[in-house]
Parts: structure tokens; sequence; C-alpha cells
């Protein structure tokens, strides 16, 4: 990336069709290798953007336009204000190790601190390389906390 130019915004719908592109791009090739479809990441995207709290952003090279990356998350009550979800975040493969992450993860902030917004929640596998990215990143694992799932077809 040297000498490149990044810029970052504030995802908007005509943003749509690339940010899957790389989605499925990023979560198909190594460590995830996720078996993706275009259809299911577009219903994915398009239900996440239609939540009246989504907040996402996306990062692209200056000279070609290119998206780089995106966050797409959603603010949501909490008992001391308001938390930013964190859903999904991701940087294009050959982006990735090259700071473009750290200073998208950084606007991220500064524009969430702009509104009011103290806190950035998510989740992760353990093990990948995203856990250390955030933990790089001033994230800390929470000690009170555990992710759960359950299963709605099995009854108890």
């Amino acid at each position: 990336m040297k000498n490149k130019t990044i810029y970052f915004r504030e995802f908007n719908k005509n943003d749509l069709s690339e940010v899957v592109d790389v989605y499925i791009k990023v979560f198909s090739a190594e460590p995830w290798n996720d078996k993706l479809t275009y259809d299911q990441i577009t219903s994915y995207v398009n239900q996440i953007t239609e939540l009246n709290t989504f907040k996402g952003y996306i990062v692209r090279e200056e000279d070609t336009d290119n998206l780089l990356g995106a966050a797409l998350g959603f603010i949501k009550p909490w008992y001391m204000g308001k938390e930013y979800q964190l859903d999904s975040f991701y940087i294009s493969n050959d982006y990735q190790g090259k700071r473009v992450g750290t200073q998208f993860l950084n606007f991220i902030k500064e524009q969430l601190k702009d509104i009011d917004i103290p806190t950035i929640i998510l989740d992760t596998d353990r093990g990948y390389p995203a856990e250390y990215f955030y933990l790089d990143n001033g994230f800390e694992p929470s000690n009170s906390s555990i992710i759960l799932y359950g299963d709605t077809s099995n009854e108890v």
C-alpha cells in the first residue's frame, strides 16, 4: 500500500454490491474459509442496514475508489447510555496487515465519540487474527460476560 491514500465515510446503499463482494472474498479465504453465496450475504447486509439504529462505515482507496473494507453495526441501548454493536468489520485481503484496519477503526471511534457513544462491543472467534487485531487496538476481553447461543429447534 505504498503511497496509497485512503478515505473513510459512512456507508450508503450505493456501496451495497461492493460491500457484499469484499465480504465474500475476505471470509471465504483463510483463516475463515466460509462457504458464502452472494444472495446470502446480500440478504444479511440488507437486513442489518434496514435496522433503524444501523450505523455503517466504509474505507476506500482514493485513486481507484476501490472498496477496501467495511464496518457494519448498530447502536443499542444500554443501562448506562448507548453502545455500538460492531457486527462485521473487515478489510480486503490485500490490505490486511498494512494498518488500514487500525486507521479505519480509529475513524469509527472518532465518529462514535462525536455522537456520544462511548463503547464498542463485538464478538470474534478466539485464536483467529481478528482477536489479536482487536486486542492490539485497545479492546479487552470481558471478564464478566460470555457469549452463549441456543438452538431454537430443540425444546428443553
